[in-house]
């Protein structure tokens, strides 16, 4: 078993948990809601990236012990430097977390390279890529070469209304696009697969991934909490290896240590009906 998939295997079991929580830190005037108080931009005096560090760190503080990873977006963390992301992916894993930077890597072999370069230099678990390149397989053996090495989750079905066009209507040789995603994760040997859970991702849809991949891997799942995602949809049809993303709706509510024990109940009782 790579040693990525071994961790999380190890978390599931010892916590029996499959809540990923998003670190999504978006500054006051970004967007017009779910942004982070001003209280933390007025204790730094402004400085943004220390104030979305501290907010973040505040998160895994309030929701550690409900869940077995976070998973900072980079689209809300431009501007951090090397050693910013240092001190979040350590944050991260010493609250006992898988640290999974959702950057969804997509370029040519160089590129690429650069970019996991990097990205083990902040000490991220793992990343999410883009397969539009056509280059997992590369990508993966690049990953793999580092100690350790980072996980790779390919985005194969994501929750977003317009995956659909490209990833579910459309084939290569008669398949479906995502369901040849899925084929190349298994045989690249890829870590796993982004799997929305919203409404135009049918169980049959995360069955057929599941059986197209293989058991082992894992379906990191967004789209539950804001977007309205089914988490009974995804555990049910997912299979045992499967974690759960939530992220506004846990970071940016009155009390994110509730709202992340909240899904925590939920997605264990989910486990108890759907894992007998």
């Amino acid at each position: 078993m790579e040693e990525f998939l071994a961790k999380f295997k190890e978390l599931l079991e010892k916590k029996n948990s499959v809540l990923c929580i998003g670190l999504d830190p978006a500054v006051p005037g970004q967007r017009r809601d779910n942004v982070i108080p001003n209280r933390y931009i007025d204790d730094f005096k402004g400085d943004r990236n220390e104030a979305r560090l501290k907010f973040c760190f505040d998160i895994v503080d309030q929701t550690a012990k409900f869940a077995i990873a976070a998973k900072p977006n980079e689209q809300y963390l431009r501007g951090f430097d090397h050693d910013d992301h240092k001190r979040l992916t350590k944050y991260i894993q010493e609250h006992g977390l898988l640290s999974i930077y959702d950057c969804k890597l997509g370029d040519i072999g160089d590129s690429a390279e650069s970019n996991l370069f990097w990205m083990h230099e902040w000490g991220y678990d793992a990343i999410t890529v883009h397969t539009q390149p056509g280059n997992l397989e590369q990508v993966v053996n690049i990953a793999r070469s580092y100690s350790p090495p980072i996980g790779v989750i390919a985005l194969t079905l994501m929750s977003n209304q317009e995956a659909i066009k490209y990833m579910k209507e459309s084939t290569h040789h008669e398949k479906p696009v995502y369901l040849c995603i899925a084929e190349d994760i298994r045989r690249t040997g890829a870590d796993g697969c982004v799997v929305g859970a919203t409404g135009h991702v049918t169980e049959e849809d995360i069955k057929s991934i599941r059986t197209e991949c293989g058991e082992d891997k894992l379906f990191l799942i967004p789209g539950v909490g804001a977007q309205k995602g089914d988490p009974e949809k995804a555990i049910k049809a997912g299979g045992k290896n499967v974690l759960i993303n939530v992220g506004r709706d846990i970071i940016y509510s009155p009390n994110p240590k509730d709202r992340a024990e909240y899904y925590f109940k939920i997605f264990g009782d989910l486990m108890n009906i759907y894992r007998k």
